[in-house]
């Protein structure tokens, strides 16, 4: 009976822990550029601990096959600035504070991502992975490159590559994985689960203690 307590619970916790369905990564460019002072989203980067960009040279693979978000975070450009994937498009607002919007979600086949591109009605056109005007922001740690593997990235656009304000905060997007939260907050199906899980571990324990005693 204690044996099937412990997998019944053992079995909740499993269920309940969130599985890495699926993650991106992100073949990190050498050299990655320090986020530079003048963009207006340095701060809020760094504290997800994204302190550079890779740009040219880069790319992005998915795992396997899933739904993606993609949210609008904030944008300083004199332009209007768009995002494509596929037939979906979103242009930014000029947002300058920091927050996400909800852009479009799309499903992304396993493999190279090359359907990504920003654009701008005046500035750069229609530029991808790869880039030097499409930014992806990186941890610290891959300062001279490598392959990161996460479920949430941050893309900045740089719409006058050539321009003293180059600094790939004209178009800030987040893109994170189906059923991923990037504030890190469990859904509430999962917190349940998981109670259960230390409930069912709780009984077991007591059971073990009692056949103990006796």
């Amino acid at each position: 009976m204690r044996k099937i307590s412990i997998l019944m619970a053992t079995a909740a916790m499993v269920i309940a822990a969130p599985a890495m369905a699926t993650y991106f990564t992100v073949n990190v460019a050498n050299p990655v550029t320090t986020i530079p002072g003048n963009n207006d989203f340095k701060g809020n980067l760094n504290g997800l601990g994204l302190t550079g960009f890779t740009s040219t040279g880069a790319s992005i693979a998915l795992a396997s096959t899933s739904t993606l978000t993609f949210e609008y975070m904030g944008s300083e450009s004199g332009f209007v600035d768009t995002f494509k994937v596929g037939a979906s498009s979103f242009a930014e607002t000029n947002q300058g504070t920091w927050g996400p919007t909800l852009m479009f979600s799309s499903i992304q086949l396993a493999g190279l991502v090359n359907n990504w591109l920003f654009t701008s009605d005046q500035g750069a056109q229609n530029k991808g992975i790869g880039t030097a005007e499409f930014g992806i922001f990186v941890p610290s740690q891959f300062g001279n490159g490598g392959l990161w593997n996460t479920r949430v990235l941050y893309l900045g656009f740089d719409d006058q590559i050539n321009n003293v304000d180059d600094n790939h905060d004209d178009f800030i997007v987040r893109v994170s994985v189906d059923g991923f939260d990037p504030a890190g907050i469990p859904e509430p199906s999962s917190w349940a689960m998981l109670i259960a899980g230390f409930g069912l571990v709780g009984a077991a324990r007591r059971h073990r203690r009692t056949v103990v005693a006796a």
